[in-house]
């Protein structure tokens, strides 16, 4: 097999994904398909790019994560 560039699987979008796992028949090139209304646009794979996910708390986040507050206690060596 050949791929068109990088071999990603989040590169297929939802109008694809549907026919590859065979949940429908027809591919949708052969049948009008029209994404619902509730559907967001396909977006690739943006883990390892400036565009990933980085949740608040993570070391790849800009700025600096919140003191931790409540019962927590950290570990220190010696105790």
């Amino acid at each position: 097999m050949i791929y068109n560039g990088y071999a990603e699987a989040t590169r297929i979008p939802p109008a694809w994904h549907g026919w590859i796992h065979h949940t429908v028949d027809t591919p949708p090139t052969e049948i009008d398909y029209k994404p619902r209304e509730w559907e967001k646009p396909h977006r690739p794979n943006m883990t390892g790019t400036p565009a990933a996910y980085r949740p608040s708390g993570s070391t790849l986040a800009a700025g600096r994560r919140p003191k931790a507050t409540g019962d927590y206690q950290p570990w220190t060596p010696g105790q």
